[in-house]
């Protein structure tokens, strides 16, 4: 099939992804990165993303005492929500988000108007996209998920978690990012693994073979 990251889709099977069949992988990527914005826009808010069939993106505040004072600290975090029977074999860290968080589900009108795509097919391209990963997954294919300005959901070491960009846990905290960053998830493969180009700060960009490219 066209879109989504090329991967190969049985016939049987290819009657679950009408949308993916015709759209491109430029669209596709599209979408994806008009939800990545989304996303961030609303953690830069203390607001929580429910992307139904993958997980939740929320913002922590924690505290932690320092020699002379204490830090309140902001850093992403994510919440798997992939059905377990997809996760053969695989682990995953066990993420607790605050109930006084404020989550909500992805906004596909605004997404629509973002992308100049119907919203159903906004919606559609999104779930599709999810349950082809599932499946992979399911078939023990550890593929990675990027997510633009945001992060890689990947799979090390047979455990599966969001792996957050430097400048994202920088961006969302400003003040205390030091202790930011040496509390969250890094994604910090070799270019070797990645094929990406390298930041200022020695941090890869998304894999060359991952959803939703």
């Amino acid at each position: 099939m066209e879109g989504c990251c090329t991967v190969a889709v049985s016939l049987e099977l290819s009657t679950l992804f009408p949308t993916l069949l015709h759209l491109s992988t430029k669209e596709v990527v599209a979408i994806w990165d008009a939800v990545s914005a989304y996303i961030l826009g609303q953690l830069k808010l203390d607001k929580g993303v429910l992307v139904r069939g993958l997980g939740t993106f929320a913002m922590l505040h924690e505290r932690f005492q320092g020699k002379e004072e204490v830090y309140v600290v902001r850093r992403p975090v994510f919440q798997l929500g992939i059905d377990v029977l997809c996760l053969q074999e695989l682990a995953f860290p066990t993420v607790v988000i605050p109930g006084d968080v404020k989550i909500k589900p992805l906004d596909y009108r605004r997404l629509s108007r973002a992308t100049s795509f119907p919203r159903h097919v906004v919606e559609d391209c999104v779930q599709e996209t999810i349950l082809l990963y599932s499946l992979q997954l399911r078939n023990r294919q550890r593929l990675s998920f990027a997510f633009k300005d945001i992060g890689v959901l990947s799979c090390e070491d047979d455990v599966l978690c969001m792996r957050f960009y430097y400048d994202c846990v920088t961006g969302l905290e400003s003040k205390a990012s030091r202790i930011a960053l040496l509390h969250s998830r890094l994604w910090t493969p070799c270019a070797a693994v990645s094929g990406g180009a390298t930041t200022t700060q020695g941090v890869q960009a998304a894999p060359a073979r991952a959803f939703p490219r």
